[in-house]
């Protein structure tokens, strides 16, 4: 919607006579389209308007409403002052929402607030903090939940500790060069000599791409609220592009040469089996099923058991059908899975995929150091706990599992999110193999 600015009156005092009249404040109104999703079943969208106090105040006879909005000139001899100080106002106030429209940020009334008193009322009024206190106290308000994330949801664990993985290295970066970092200093020359740092270190392009994604989310949030007015982050210039990953992922012959390995010797690799291979059956993130226990079973209405999983990130709860493997390790656990760490299993997974013979040739393109190389590694070395997921979602697609169901389990939000996230260069091997034995291809009369 086209932003608009009006002036209201606190207390009208419709009715009152002119002789009785109080004066009463002038309040700005700035309607830029903001808006909050409120109701129950049936929801709807709740615009809510910048209300901004201008500190003047008249009595009403002085005063008139629509379309004018504006005091009286020839009632008061301050009226034509307090006019112009509205003109004032309207004007500041549009252009602190288009600086936000410029950066691709769609305000809340609380933050145009905020940049209005530090426009309105002084460089004074700009809390003194530096970059590194600025970084700490925006990672404690994010984790304590005071801070929300532009989606107006709390950051989820995995973002704080992401956020304080960009802590630590920042501040790494200005010891190895003996600098204290300021807001005015971030910019394009300190963006090579940043991604350099992390060169030296062997760092992957991706994982740059990272950290500097964090710097630009706090460069921000410091920049609306006042404590620096640097605009180089915001060049095309200040970015570095992530590398396009094809992952992998475990066909159901893989997954089956996995769950027939005995490793009834090896506990702790029996266990991490165990666990991997559910993420696959249940297509879920493993931060979302680790945790599973009975009182998540439940029965669905033709007696098959199911689990009823709480997914974090989407803050949603999904109901996944138990297949006969998916079962068959629960009750094992007596439907309370062993307490694992995720960096432990990522490394025991590869010794389990080339116990399980899964090690079909995988070519990469790395980039890493700076630098970009090929290397063709077996398949095992790639499995990771996320590769659960992702191996599920795609089984499924193959076996023709309509999509929108598939989003159900996974919680994916639209079709074009689960087809990006399936991609991968082995599926269209599948396909085309699925594919050959249909009617339509595989009908050996010439029509």
């Amino acid at each position: 919607m086209v932003p608009k600015t009006i002036f209201k009156l606190h207390e009208p005092q419709h009715g009152i006579d002119v002789r009785e009249q109080k004066e009463t404040y002038i309040y700005m109104f700035f309607s830029y389209g903001y808006f909050v999703v409120s109701g129950g079943r049936e929801k709807r969208k709740k615009y809510i308007p910048l209300k901004y106090p201008t500190g003047k105040k008249i009595k009403p006879a002085q005063w008139i409403d629509r379309p004018v909005y504006r005091v009286k000139k020839d009632v008061t001899s301050d009226g034509f002052m307090i006019n112009v100080h509205l003109e004032r106002l309207q004007d500041k106030v549009q252009q602190v929402y288009y600086e936000f429209e410029r950066s691709g940020i769609v305000p809340t009334p609380a933050q145009l607030k905020e940049r209005l008193d530090i426009e309105l009322k002084g460089k004074d009024k700009i809390p003194s903090k530096s970059f590194n206190e600025y970084v700490q106290l925006f990672i404690n308000e994010a984790a304590e939940g005071k801070r929300l994330t532009f989606g107006k949801t709390r950051y989820r664990p995995l973002s704080i500790k992401n956020l304080k993985g960009f802590q630590s290295q920042i501040t790494e970066y200005q010891k190895s060069r003996n600098i204290i970092l300021s807001f005015e200093q971030i910019n394009v020359n300190f963006l090579d000599d940043f991604v350099e740092f992390f060169n030296q270190k062997g760092y992957s392009q991706n994982t740059i791409a990272r950290h500097i994604k964090h710097l630009k989310l706090i460069m921000r949030s410091a920049k609306q609220e006042g404590m620096h007015n640097n605009v180089a982050f915001e060049s095309k210039l200040f970015r570095v592009a992530q590398i396009k990953v094809d992952p992998v992922y475990l066909n159901e012959k893989e997954q089956k040469l996995l769950y027939q390995l005995d490793l009834s010797k090896q506990v702790q690799l029996e266990i991490t089996r165990d666990v991997f291979l559910l993420g696959c059956y249940l297509a879920q993130n493993y931060t979302d099923y680790k945790a599973v226990k009975k009182k998540n079973l439940t029965v669905l209405g033709d007696g098959r058991k199911a689990l009823i999983i709480y997914q974090i990130r989407n803050g949603k709860e999904v109901i996944v059908p138990l297949r006969h493997e998916a079962e068959a390790i629960l009750e094992k656990y007596n439907y309370e899975l062993p307490s694992t760490n995720e960096q432990k299993i990522n490394e025991r997974l590869q010794i389990i995929g080339k116990m399980a013979g899964i090690d079909d040739p995988v070519n990469i393109v790395i980039n890493k150091g700076g630098r970009k190389s090929e290397k063709t590694l077996p398949k095992y070395h790639f499995i990771k706990t996320h590769t659960a997921r992702r191996s599920g979602c795609i089984n499924m697609y193959l076996a023709n599992v309509p999509t929108v169901e598939i989003m159900a389990i996974s919680g994916h939000k639209t079709e074009r999110d689960l087809l990006h996230y399936i991609k991968n260069s082995n599926k269209e091997w599948e396909v085309a193999h699925k594919l050959s034995s249909h009617p339509y291809f595989a009908n050996p009369e010439i029509l």
